[in-house]
């Protein structure tokens, strides 16, 4: 996959555009700090303490969710957070790291839900298609 724009994180206008696109679900853009993540089973603000935020979501699909990290992160580790979208009641989320890159002095990170249930599924759905 190759990004058509090196600069489409920082930019919150433009659209994630891809020359060739994997997923099968629309992604949309979300500006979001992460509430509480673990990665492997262990808090990463005990491990790395900064006042600013260590994790933050930038896009968001049914079956995913893209991180922009100040942390170097690899592909299969896993990522367990705190998400609450819309005002809806928060739940946890479980995801695999998928992939990762390096973008803008920040690390770029790809991952797959890996437990959701229906009503949290319809909730991340019907926020990606609003609009």
């Amino acid at each position: 996959m190759v990004l058509v724009s090196t600069s489409d994180i920082d930019d919150r206008n433009k659209l994630c555009r891809y020359k060739t696109e994997k997923r099968g679900k629309v992604r949309k853009r979300i500006e979001l700090e992460i509430s509480y993540p673990r990665v492997n089973d262990e808090s990463i603000y005990e491990k790395y303490k900064g006042e600013e935020p260590l994790l933050e979501a930038v896009n968001i699909s049914e079956f995913g969710i893209g991180f922009k990290s100040k942390l170097p992160l690899k592909s299969g580790d896993f990522i367990s957070f705190l998400l609450s979208i819309d005002g809806k009641p928060s739940f946890w989320c479980i995801s695999m790291i998928k992939w990762v890159g390096y973008n803008d002095k920040s690390y770029v990170i790809g991952c797959e839900f890996i437990s959701l249930n229906m009503q949290q599924i319809r909730v991340i759905r019907n926020f990606v298609d609003k609009d």
